[in-house]
Formats: C-alpha cells, sequence, structure tokens
C-alpha cells in the first residue's frame, strides 16, 4: 500500500507542474519561449493591434512593380528575367568562368578552414586537407564537356523545391564535423514555378549553372524542365494572374491518377498561374475543381522538357488569388507562419534561414528582395545605425513600422514592436547567447526574441545592429506613413477667481505621436468665456483665466505632430473637460 501512495504522489507532484512562460523544466510538452516573450506575442493580431490603421494598404502593387524594377536594374546579382535577351553564349569562355569562380571559391574555403566536407566514402576532410582530394575533383566536374563557342540560352523552370548550390556536388560542406544540419554546400532555396536560365552543365550532367531573379548557382537537372523555346518559358511564369502560397508550407494532394503533380511541397511565397474558365473543363486529376482553387503545376518530363498541368489546391489552404494586399497587419499574420519552423541554412532542409525568411514574407506581396537585404545598394528605404548608440539607436526603431528589416553582420530580422522597453523582432535564428552564459545556445529555429538577447561576443543584438530598412518603399521617396498620433482628454478640476495653469499630461494622454508637437485651441463649448481659456502652442498647458464661472467647460484642443521622412504630419483631436469649482 505504501508503494501504492507514494507512486501516485509522483504522479500528482509531475502532473501538477502548471504551464509557464517558456523556460526550461516546465510542463511536459509546452511550448518554450524566449526571455520576456508570452504565448500571446506568437499572435500577429497582439503587434497589429498596437500599429495605427494596421488594415491600411502601404503601398499600392503598381508601387511595388517599381520597387522591384530599381532592385533589378541596381541592386547586385539581381535581374529582371522577363527582359532577358540574351539567346546565345560563349561556352568555352563560360568554362573558364566556372573554374575561375570554384577555384576561387575552394580556395576561400580551404585557406579560412571554413567547414568539413564528407566524400563519397563518407571520410572526412577539413575544409584546408580537402583542396587536392575535394577541390579538385569538384573544379573539373565544373567544366562542360560539350561547350562549344556558340550555344543556345536554355530555359528552364523550377518544378521540386530546391537550393542553389556554391558547387556542383553531392558532398556535403558541414559548418560542424557533428552538425549534419548546417551545410555551407546550400546559398538559397528556389521555388516551384521560378523561372531560371541555364548557362552551363556539369560534366557529371547531375546540375546546371543557373540564374535566378536574385541569385545565380549549381541547381540539381533533376529539379528543373528546359523550356522548348522563350516564348513557352514565359507563358509558364510571367502572368499577374497567380495564386499566391504564404503559409510556411504547404503539399498538393496525393493522387495515384496524376503522381506528376501530387504531394508537391509549396514554400511560402510560391506563386503558380491561375487556370482560366476555358482551361477548366470536367474533371481534373480523376475530380471535380468544387472548393479548390486551379493553378498550373510546371511538370519535369522524362527526357527533361518542360509541360504543365493543372492542379488543385484546396481553398482552406492559406493561399490568395493573387499577391496579398501590402498591409502592416498582413506582414505580420505571414511572419508568425514561420514560428517554431527549423532553421535552413541557405533552404537546406527544406525551411529557410534568417534572409529567406524576410524573402519569403515579402514574396507573398511580390516584391523580389535580394538574397540578402544589405544588397539592395540603397535602392529601398534604409537608415544607417553606424555610430549610434544603443540608447539613441532603441529610440530610432521606436519609430519604425512593424515589418522593418534590421541587421547586423550575419543575420537579418524583422522589427515587431515594443512593449515597455523592449523591442521585439521575429526572424530563423541559429545561434544565440543567453544573458549571463558563457556559452551559445543553438535555437536553429523561427522565434521571437528581445533586442536584449546577446550574441556570442556578450554583446547585444541592439549594439550590433547597423541598418534598418523598410523593403517595399524607395530610398527616394518621402514620407509615405499615416501618422500615429492619437489624443484622449482628461478631466481636471481648478479654482474659481484665480488665473490656474494646467499641465499637459494632466489634460491629455497622447500617444504614438511621430515628430514635435504643436498644439491650438479649437474652441470652447461655451463661448461666452472662451477667451478665458487659452493653450501654450509649444508645450500644451492650458490656462484658465481669473474671471470664469464656476461650472463644467469642454475645451477642444488640436494636437499636431510634425512627422519625419517614415510618417507624414498627422493631427487629433481632444476634449478636455474642464471643472471650475
Amino acid at each position: 500500500m505504501r508503494k501504492i501512495i507514494i507512486a501516485i504522489t509522483l504522479i500528482l507532484t509531475l502532473t501538477a507542474v502548471p504551464y509557464g512562460n517558456g523556460t526550461f523544466g516546465e510542463a511536459f510538452g509546452a511550448v518554450r519561449y524566449m526571455p520576456d516573450v508570452t504565448p500571446e506575442m506568437s499572435q500577429a493580431s497582439y503587434w497589429s493591434s498596437r500599429t495605427y490603421a494596421p488594415d491600411a494598404v502601404l503601398v499600392t502593387p503598381e508601387y511595388i512593380k517599381e520597387v522591384n524594377q530599381q532592385i533589378y536594374e541596381r541592386s547586385s546579382q539581381t535581374r529582371d528575367l522577363s527582359k532577358w535577351s540574351q539567346e546565345t553564349y560563349n561556352g568555352i569562355e563560360q568554362n573558364e568562368l566556372n573554374e575561375s569562380s570554384l577555384r576561387a571559391d575552394g580556395y576561400s574555403y580551404a585557406m579560412s578552414d571554413i567547414g568539413w566536407w564528407w566524400d563519397e566514402e563518407n571520410k572526412k576532410w577539413s575544409s584546408k586537407d580537402a583542396m587536392g582530394h575535394i577541390y579538385e575533383p569538384i573544379i573539373a566536374n565544373g567544366i562542360d564537356p560539350e561547350a562549344t563557342e556558340n550555344m543556345p540560352v536554355k530555359y528552364a523552370i523550377c518544378t521540386t523545391r530546391t537550393c542553389m548550390q556554391g558547387f556542383p556536388s553531392d558532398y556535403p560542406l558541414w559548418d560542424d564535423p557533428t552538425d549534419p544540419d548546417f551545410d555551407y554546400l546550400y546559398h538559397t532555396m528556389i521555388r516551384v514555378g521560378e523561372p531560371l536560365i541555364l548557362k552551363s552543365r556539369s560534366a557529371d550532367g547531375k546540375y546546371y549553372l543557373a540564374l535566378s531573379t536574385g541569385i545565380s548557382g549549381w541547381i540539381p537537372a533533376k529539379d528543373v524542365a528546359i523550356c522548348a523555346n522563350r516564348e513557352e518559358w514565359l507563358d509558364a511564369w510571367y502572368t499577374d494572374d497567380v495564386l499566391v502560397v504564404w503559409d510556411d508550407k504547404i503539399y498538393t494532394e496525393d493522387s495515384n491518377f496524376a503522381p506528376q503533380t501530387a504531394n508537391r511541397k509549396l514554400p511560402m511565397g510560391t506563386r503558380l498561374p491561375l487556370a482560366s474558365e476555358e482551361d477548366i473543363q470536367g474533371r481534373i486529376n480523376n475530380r471535380t475543381a468544387h472548393n479548390n482553387h486551379v493553378v498550373w503545376m510546371p511538370v519535369r518530363n522524362d527526357d527533361g522538357s518542360f509541360s504543365k498541368e493543372l492542379a488543385l489546391i484546396g481553398e482552406n489552404r492559406k493561399v490568395n488569388e493573387g499577391y496579398l494586399p501590402l498591409t502592416t497587419a498582413n506582414i505580420l499574420k505571414v511572419a508568425m507562419c514561420q514560428l517554431g519552423d527549423a532553421y535552413g541554412w541557405g533552404g537546406m532542409m527544406g525551411t529557410e534561414d534568417c534572409s529567406g525568411f524576410m524573402r519569403d514574407v515579402y514574396a507573398c506581396f511580390g516584391l523580389d528582395l535580394p538574397r540578402n537585404v544589405s544588397r539592395n545598394n540603397g535602392v529601398c528605404k534604409g537608415w544607417s545605425l553606424e555610430g549610434m548608440t544603443d540608447e539613441d539607436k532603441a529610440a530610432f526603431i521606436r519609430q519604425l513600422p512593424p515589418g522593418t528589416i534590421l541587421t547586423f553582420s550575419g543575420h537579418e530580422m524583422m522589427y515587431l514592436g515594443q512593449e515597455g522597453d523592449k523591442l521585439y523582432v521575429i526572424s530563423s535564428v541559429s545561434n544565440v547567447r543567453m544573458p549571463g552564459d558563457n556559452f551559445n545556445t543553438r535555437i536553429r529555429g523561427g522565434v521571437i526574441n528581445t533586442l536584449d538577447i546577446w550574441r556570442g561576443t556578450n554583446t547585444t543584438w541592439l549594439h550590433n545592429l547597423n541598418m534598418a530598412q523598410v523593403p517595399y518603399c524607395l530610398m527616394e521617396a518621402g514620407p509615405w506613413l499615416a501618422n500615429p498620433v492619437k489624443a484622449a482628454g482628461k478631466t481636471v478640476r481648478v479654482k474659481a477667481g484665480k488665473t490656474n495653469t494646467i499641465a499637459t499630461k494632466k489634460s491629455m494622454k497622447i500617444t504614438g505621436q511621430v515628430g514635435t508637437l504643436t498644439y491650438a485651441k479649437v474652441k470652447v463649448d461655451k463661448k461666452k468665456y472662451a477667451k478665458k481659456f487659452t493653450i501654450n502652442k509649444n508645450t500644451g498647458k492650458i490656462t484658465v483665466k481669473k474671471g470664469v464661472k464656476k461650472g463644467t467647460y469642454k475645451m477642444t484642443v488640436r494636437v499636431n505632430a510634425a512627422g519625419n521622412e517614415i510618417y507624414q504630419a498627422g493631427k487629433a483631436k481632444a476634449v478636455v473637460k474642464i471643472v471650475v469649482k
């Protein structure tokens, strides 16, 4: 009996552990949160409710196209593929460029001793020791044996969610010899339906050197389909009539009837052409289209050529016909979809790293950001934070709109807002150092945290920030956001028979203001005594002059906020109730 009582007591003790704020050692299976983060903060509405006009459209689709065009023309490594006019290229020269580039990259990795290679025999090589054993064969594989001086450009469509690679190789290049979840081989994720220009083929035929809108690199040949010509290629993707995936990822349905389009992973930002009414006839993949969106899915044929097939995506998925309206609420809603996702360097493991996170979110609104936001080269609205004190940085960041991308060397994050004196961001994080620790914590996932969190250098994220950027607004643009200033009057009591001065904080509650405040009297409800009520233009102090009879007066005050280069000038009204006794 004693053993039974002890067992029951132990069970009750374990099951009674309360859920807390996510620190280790709490209830089994409870969601954990970073320091100073609460469960409510994982909801987009928590942050959007703190924002002025969260559902207001910040910029139009036409403006977004202009931003894209400026990025294509002025940013490094970006290009408008729809305007690609080169029909042929010199394959011999391309081979020379491939060899030079691969050799330089290999030498850089070797000299810096970055990463650990695993060869086909699962033998481990440090990057420094791998120069002759691994780099040389990889460099040789980057030479197209069928190259000629006059080769046609190949136009391709990505058919499977895949990654651009730095080398035409299957060998992993691990960050840590015990960590297969961080592979330097990868550069960035390529989505299903993305257009590509193919410039070269590897010697083993397993890779193409490809150009995408935002980056170039080696891509597995099995993941792309080659179009018959440029016209077929443009028809496959160049349209505004698209279905946009805004969840972290969705999958097409399984189908034995249509395995070529079944169970396809579609990550955030995927854009697939919508089928027209004329395209939809009878059954699709052995079923009707009821309660589904109908899209064109790219398919790689057995010979590597391109074709397209109709596919169905359920209306209850997180998708939108056309790009989402670019509102603060929508930015936050989309960003929260990647909370808890694994960190994937260069898009490996079917997930994203920090810059991929930012690109994915804004792709849902039609923005084509570079691989790294810092490569915008001054195209989009941005500010250097270099040289600022931590206090000045915090003050500056507080006035930025949610969705602003903040960066320091090696990391990008999205500003969410503030709670108390804390500033919050969301990002896909590899490692952090918890305040007070002398070791790094491997987060490896999408999380919300404050800017008080530390880097491995025992300095805060806030201290290391060097840039802030609003990616959907051109640098040359003037103020575009409405000033969030709000004002509410209070009830105050003064004495009759004397002149009274009322401090601003006692008469009004003013919040959200951006820019210098000024004040003006609009009216007093009892006109006979209106001249007895004045307000200081600069301080907002209200003066009730001697001679006002006892009673209750309502004074309407206009509060003007000057704004700045981000926010327009704004105004609000407050009705102050003044009781004269």
